[in-house]
């Protein structure tokens, strides 16, 4: 019998999945700033969750087990990450409304920190003075970004709870990222996508009857349509970049969500970030990065 052959990483093919992943977010991001105004959340919510189900269904064929890959031995677990995400995604939909595109991830980029905080009381982990360091130096790279005092001399307050927003939406997906670490551990990545956008659609199906507006035209629609599928698109390239690579090779390329998004906002409105915001999404994009990079180290020096 021949040895098993290493697996090869191919960091050049999942750097370009998560690139392109991360550029399909943008779009996401784009759409969702441009139908806020005449849509509500609770109905781009479904389109975004319904139409992803799509290529959610594509990814599941894909697997080996095919639909057997469904049979979930956690349901609560998908339950919860599902109440988790619902939170986060109604929450950042409804902060686009009220700040540029830019704004809204860099601050979603405080998920890392709030993971770390979080795992604490809720895993049991253990966090040591370093990792508390890049905890709270992300918090103050969030405070320049969120600029409080001025967002709270604003004028109707609109930036502020936008603000506010943002930042509930990045502590939301960090119960995201803590439930999949717990689902994960007995099913399959596939499923985790899957019910997390049947759950998020039937979720939101009961309000169309009280909030639907009925799209202004042909192209309002296929906006619409496009915030689920290319979405889920991007939900299935993503984890294809983990894959084939690294995850200390490729994470940080996720961060070119913030280039993209900016790119496309300055595109279509003219709108880049102030100088304040790109300061503090440096220092909590570093902060991410360190939290990172520790993990990985640590997982090293734990693997025999």
């Amino acid at each position: 019998m021949s040895p098993i052959q290493p697996r090869r990483d191919r960091v050049l093919q999942g750097i370009a999945w998560i690139l392109l992943a991360v550029s399909l977010f943008a779009i996401v991001h784009v759409l969702v700033k441009k139908l806020g105004a005449p849509y509500p959340v609770a109905q781009m919510m479904f389109f975004r969750s319904a139409f992803a189900l799509l290529p959610a269904m594509a990814m599941v064929l894909r697997h080996p087990r095919g639909l057997g890959v469904l049979r979930s031995a956690s349901p609560l677990g998908h339950v919860a990450r599902s109440g988790f995400g619902i939170f986060a995604m109604a929450t950042t939909f409804a902060a686009f409304q009220y700040i540029p595109a830019a704004d809204v991830v860099a601050i979603n980029f405080a998920a890392p920190i709030f993971v770390t905080a979080l795992s604490v009381p809720l895993l049991g982990e253990a966090v040591g003075w370093r990792r508390w360091l890049a905890v709270v130096a992300g918090f103050a790279g969030v405070m320049v970004m969120l600029q409080p005092g001025a967002m709270l001399a604003a004028a109707g307050g609109d930036a502020a709870l936008a603000a506010a927003l943002a930042l509930a939406s990045a502590v939301a997906y960090a119960g995201v990222v803590i439930a999949i670490r717990q689902v994960s551990r007995v099913d399959a990545g596939e499923a985790i996508v899957f019910f997390y956008m049947a759950i998020a659609a039937i979720a939101t199906l009961p309000t169309l009857p009280f909030l639907w507006v009925a799209p202004a035209s042909a192209l309002d629609l296929a906006m619409l349509v496009a915030l689920g599928v290319v979405g889920g698109i991007a939900q299935v390239f993503l984890p294809r970049g983990y894959e084939v690579a690294p995850p200390a090779a490729v994470m940080p390329f996720e961060y070119a969500s913030l280039l993209a998004t900016a790119a496309l906002a300055w595109a279509f409105w003219g709108a880049l970030p102030p100088t304040a915001g790109l300061a503090g999404a440096a220092i909590v994009i570093a902060s991410g990065l360190f939290l990172f990079y520790r993990e990985a180290r640590l997982a090293l020096l734990r693997r025999p």
